[in-house]
């Protein structure tokens, strides 16, 4: 479509002034339908700047598309963009049993009617206020999954990714899964390994990220119940195509667990006392801090115990 043609044109010379001759030209189009064209991509929330004997500029879009995506990814992808979704880790997990042809995968969706997170929990993920996504990677090695890790070290990288986007917010952690800020969780992480039911070995990681953008469709009855980061406008696309290419550069080498130090210095546990669920038991305690395998660390009346599998149910503040 000519209309994507465009939308890549301005993608190669983004934050750059470019004549309306020149886009002309290099479509091979007149320049009035280079004024139409760019009155399209307006109306679907692309923001581009207009200065007589300068052109036009290309400054982004707030809102969801796989063009943008792409290409600020450092690696490739093969991006699947959905208006609405049950869950985009369902859906990876189906395309990935479904196309077993070893390719990265980048589901992505606007809405989700039946997001969860571990144990089943539901994530609330209604339309135009977060970014719902989940990553396929190719693995393996069974040997060499380490699920604690795996998901520290996600959450390192999506809150370091948020903090360019919100410089402004303090973003912390929760063992295992969940930053908070203000108190409130606002993004929730899944990782899950998909086996290949005939070889009867791991074929990929799915590792999903559900976050809470804004209060933007969030009903009154429900902002005292959920969390969101902010209302202020951020490119959804590069904070995307960031968490990616965090993700990218960490994951080869997690076994290292190079990133404890960082995720230690978020927690918001340290210190505290907290009740743990094991699925086996309830465990009581103070956090001591995360070891190198990314267990938790509690004091229970005076001794050391390590958890390497459960959820933190309640913390006193």
């Amino acid at each position: 479509m000519k209309k994507d043609q465009l939308l890549q044109l301005f993608i190669e010379h983004k934050d750059e002034w470019v004549s309306g001759n020149q886009l002309a030209n290099e479509m091979n189009i007149s320049r009035t339908m280079i004024w139409k064209l760019i009155n399209q991509l307006k109306e679907q929330g692309h923001q581009i700047d207009s200065k007589t004997n300068q052109g036009y500029k290309y400054i982004g879009n707030d809102e969801l598309n796989p063009q943008l995506i792409e290409s600020d990814l450092d690696n490739d992808y093969e991006i699947i963009f959905k208006k609405e979704i049950t869950s985009t880790n369902s859906y990876a997990k189906q395309i990935n049993d479904q196309n077993p042809d070893g390719k990265h995968r980048l589901v992505i969706a606007e809405k989700q009617t039946q997001g969860h997170g571990r144990r089943g929990r539901s994530f609330y993920s209604p339309a135009h206020s977060g970014i719902y996504m989940s990553m396929v990677v190719p693995f393996h090695d069974a040997k060499h999954l380490n699920p604690g890790l795996l998901t520290t070290m996600t959450a390192v990288v999506v809150a370091k990714a948020l903090k360019k986007s919100y410089p402004e917010e303090d973003f912390l952690v929760k063992w295992i899964n969940d930053i908070y800020v203000n108190n409130k969780k606002v993004v929730g992480i899944l990782t899950e390994l998909v086996m290949d039911a005939e070889l009867m070995q791991p074929s990929a990681i799915v590792v999903g990220v559900g976050i809470s953008l804004s209060a933007k469709e969030i009903p009154e009855e429900m902002k005292d119940k959920v969390g969101w980061i902010s209302d202020k406008k951020i490119d959804k696309n590069k904070l995307v195509a960031d968490i990616v290419n965090g993700f990218d550069e960490e994951f080869p080498h997690y076994l290292e667990a190079n990133f404890i130090e960082d995720y230690q210095k978020m927690s918001f546990l340290n210190g505290k006392q907290v009740s743990v669920d094991t699925t086996k038991e309830t465990i009581d305690g103070t956090v001591t801090g995360i070891d190198k395998e990314g267990h938790l660390l509690l004091d229970v009346d005076g001794k050391s115990t390590t958890i390497n599998n459960g959820e933190v149910v309640k913390v006193n503040f």
